[in-house]
């Protein structure tokens, strides 16, 4: 770490946080460090306090809780094992999007909270209420995990990314912040070319960032094409892949074309990272301290091995605690305890989101997760939606509005407006409503389903 690194890393950054009335982040962090390093018992034990502690609060402050519990004839004062959890109502993300605001707890001040909202990488977007300590609790998370990769404080990163609020045009202010904090600009996955591509690859090679973070498809398709063009590559001490499912196919390629290892990371924007890889590569260690996870197989908590739905309480995001919130994702738990030391439980083959890549008419890719945030999140009047594509430059929306319906013609002309800026104007749209919009088999909802993407990458 240069001396200027340094400086941004104990002075500038700190400074800032204070600026801002985000100090509490290096509080968080102080903590994280020293925690992921207890034993396993004392980590349960401290997560069962904090499970209780929300539960409690929850039940008396948040209408939504209370009514729902109540119906089944559970409360807190039930709660004396992981076993009895099983009795509280599982949360969906249909429940969040009609019950928003009594999932609020009305005596929490308004001005240390703030709205948010997924990209809709379910097919529809979910908007919540997040505290200001809780962002601050979050942001200490990452900074931990990323820590694991060889990124830190002070350092670049090289970020191949789609999420649409990420990648807006930056202020004055936030130009100049990135100026003295030396951020590098993020490669859009919007627009995916060769030439894009190349021109990013000798951005990284300018700014070395020590890590890359990104999409698990988009830097599949970052990697496949610069071995194709057999380029020099720029190759940092660890790539960071998430927002996708990483396969095994393209991880092997990713770290043959960078030359160094890729981290596998789960997170979900509703509760943000759940869990990553440590220098190990042994499993995912999970944010244990600010999230209770269960594994769910036929409605019981599943056993070390076996593949269950993944479910989640938010244990510190006190206005609006998300309590055994489906994500729609699987995984299993890892027995045994990592040779890094860390206590943290692990989870491992993580399944779920998967985003294929659409075929404008030129040939260009555009990442199916962009149009999730572009397209969806802005328009939640479109409710539940797919994208298909069986041919270059033509797609499909797939709607759930109800079988021989239509959607409104405001709606349309946003789906024209949208698919021309990252398809291209000569793309073609057809539509197709139906009443619902099934998972997969394998229990995984697809955003976009393209069958000759693959011939393009």
């Amino acid at each position: 770490m240069s001396v200027y690194q340094q400086f941004v890393k104990h002075v500038l950054f700190p400074l800032d946080l204070l600026r801002s009335g985000d100090y509490a982040r290096i509080r968080y962090l102080r903590e994280y460090e020293k925690s992921q390093y207890l034993p396993p018992e004392a980590l349960k034990a401290l997560a069962w306090e904090r499970l209780k502690r929300i539960l409690d609060r929850a039940y008396a402050n948040i209408p939504y809780y209370r009514e729902t519990w109540d119906k089944v004839g559970i409360s807190p004062n039930d709660v004396k094992t992981e076993d009895d959890l099983l009795n509280i109502p599982l949360l969906e993300k249909s429940d969040v999007q009609k019950n928003l605001e009594r999932l609020v707890d009305p005596n929490y001040p308004k001005p240390l909270m703030s709205l948010d909202q997924t990209g809709g990488s379910t097919g529809s977007p979910v908007k919540y209420y997040v505290s200001k300590d809780r962002r601050c609790s979050r942001a200490a998370a990452t900074i931990r995990h990323d820590r694991w990769t060889g990124h830190d404080i002070g350092y670049p990163l090289g970020c191949i990314w789609g999420a649409a609020r990420d990648i807006s045009p930056p202020s004055f202010k936030q130009k100049f912040r990135r100026l003295i904090f030396r951020d590098m600009p993020l490669f859009n996955t919007a627009g995916f070319s060769e030439t894009t591509i190349l021109e990013y690859n000798e951005t990284l090679k300018r700014y070395r960032p020590p890590v890359v973070l990104g999409y698990a498809n988009s830097l599949a398709l970052f990697a496949s094409v610069l071995k194709k063009k057999g380029v020099s590559v720029y190759r940092p001490r660890g790539i960071i892949s998430s927002a996708e499912v990483l396969r095994p196919e393209d991880k092997v390629l990713i770290e043959e074309v960078f030359g160094c290892p890729v981290y596998n990371r789960l997170g979900c924007r509703e509760v943000s990272l759940i869990a990553s890889e440590c220098e190990k590569r042994d499993g995912l260690h999970i944010m244990g301290e600010g999230l209770y996870i269960e594994i769910l197989k036929n409605g019981k908590h599943a056993a070390p091995g076996e593949l269950g739905e993944i479910v989640i309480t938010d244990m510190l995001n006190e206005p609006m605690p998300l309590i055994r919130y489906r994500i729609k994702d699987t995984a299993k738990w890892v027995p045994g305890v990592c040779s890094c030391g860390r206590g943290l439980p692990r989870i491992t083959d993580i399944a779920g989101r998967v985003t294929d890549f659409l075929v404008a008419a030129d040939g260009q890719l555009c990442s199916g997760a962009v149009l999730t945030a572009t397209i969806i999140a802005y328009r939640p009047s479109l409710g539940q939606i797919q994208i298909l594509q069986t041919e270059k430059g033509r797609i499909t929306y797939k709607v759930a509005c109800g079988a021989g319906k239509t959607i409104a013609p405001e709606d349309r002309d946003y789906l024209r407006e949208k698919t021309s800026l990252y398809l291209g104007r000569e793309t073609e749209i057809d539509y197709e409503f139906v009443d619902h919009i099934p998972n997969e088999p394998s229990g995984k909802y697809l955003f976009s389903k393209s069958t000759i993407a693959g011939n393009y990458i």
